[in-house]
């Protein structure tokens, strides 16, 4: 009965909540334009925010053809270096606003120069009604003709007991950020059809020579979400022994780990024919991308790598923290390959048996 009462509080909650917001976005912007000439697309976030969004910039990019479209984000600190320049790459976007430590005021007077026609905000998924309110006043400031979006997806009130609602009431990211468009989507779109850039000699001397690789990516921005390097150690000593060769990817602050990886796979290697190619940090995510879809699997911690596979046709078995709500951030084209419960009770034996089970 209790759990009934807070599931039904959250539920009103939350449609309270979306329906000020739309009234309000309604009275700030009370008609729709015909003529779009210029697009800013509002999406803050890292690799996964970007990937997971991705699809939602071919639908519009397809509906707005000959637009010119800007990218407004942030990767949160500056430490952090934004995935969004591979959207200009895939001429997704022709303008990429970059703003760090919340300092979105700094492109104020860059974004009403633009005049734009037409605002996508595509709200983060942990966004509050309070943030939501905030960002939609500074946009009603910004020389906008037309916004769509600015919603809320979810309270901090209840939030495990809402999880048990039925049916469940969080979707994959991929599907939340395209419902937020209200666009037609074009008959047989590729969500995620991408085109390389320049890849470097060594990268590809790697993607040639390396007999059915494993892709390891061990490292995660955040701690509670790294399986324990020693089991990422075990696994490649089996897949070497047994399948074939080990690659290393992942950002300068998986070096560490990697570098464990790396030393200590080739102390114990010996005279064992299959190689170790340690690529961590030496890699842009265009020779990330091809190294995953010239590979044989990839397995990842919940991070960046896991979901740069749904450009590929590469499998990816994801070791994930019930950090957040399931599904959510499972790799769009693998999600049935994750691997999700207590991190710590995540044995050597289960992962390599969902190796297995591909090669």
């Amino acid at each position: 009965m209790m759990l009934q009462l807070k599931i039904s509080f959250v539920s009103k909650l939350i449609k309270i909540q979306n329906f000020f917001l739309t009234t309000t976005r309604k009275l700030i912007w009370p008609s729709s334009t015909s003529n779009i000439n210029n697009i800013l697309i509002y999406k803050i976030g890292n690799i996964g925010d970007i990937i997971t969004a991705y699809p939602s910039l071919q639908i519009i990019r397809s509906n707005y053809p000959t637009a010119k479209i800007t990218f407004l984000t942030s990767p949160g600190s500056q430490k952090l270096k934004s995935a969004a320049k591979i959207l200009k790459d895939q001429k997704l976007v022709d303008e990429i606003l970059c703003y760090y430590d919340g300092k979105i005021f700094n492109h104020f007077s860059k974004i009403r120069s633009l005049n734009i026609d037409l605002c996508y905000a595509m709200s983060d998924d942990r966004a509050s009604f309070f943030k939501e309110m905030r960002n939609m006043i500074f946009f009603s400031n910004l020389n906008i003709k037309s916004v769509i979006g600015f919603k809320v997806n979810r309270v901090k009130y209840f939030a495990k007991d809402f999880s048990k609602k039925i049916p469940y009431p969080y979707e994959n990211e991929v599907e939340r950020n395209i419902k937020l468009l209200n666009l037609t989507i074009p008959n047989n779109i590729n969500f995620f059809s991408y085109k390389f850039g320049k890849i470097s000699k060594k990268v590809s001397e790697v993607a040639v020579k390396a007999k059915n690789p494993l892709i390891l990516a061990a490292g995660a921005k955040i701690e509670s979400k790294k399986w324990d390097k020693n089991y990422f150690l075990e696994i490649s000593k089996k897949w070497i022994m047994k399948k074939g060769d080990i690659i290393l990817i992942g950002g300068h602050d998986d070096l560490s780990d990697t570098n464990y990886l790396a030393e200590n796979l080739k102390k114990w290697k010996k005279d064992n024919k299959n190689n170790i190619y340690n690529l961590c940090s030496q890699t842009s995510i265009d020779e990330s991308i091809f190294l995953i879809a010239n590979s044989s699997l990839l397995l990842s911690n919940d991070s960046g790598p896991s979901h740069l596979s749904s450009f590929t046709k590469t499998k990816v078995v994801t070791i994930q923290a019930p950090i957040d709500f399931k599904y959510k951030w499972d790799p769009y084209f693998s999600k049935k390959f994750v691997i999700r419960k207590n991190i710590e009770s995540i044995s050597v034996e289960e992962v390599w048996k969902k190796l297995k089970a591909f090669n």
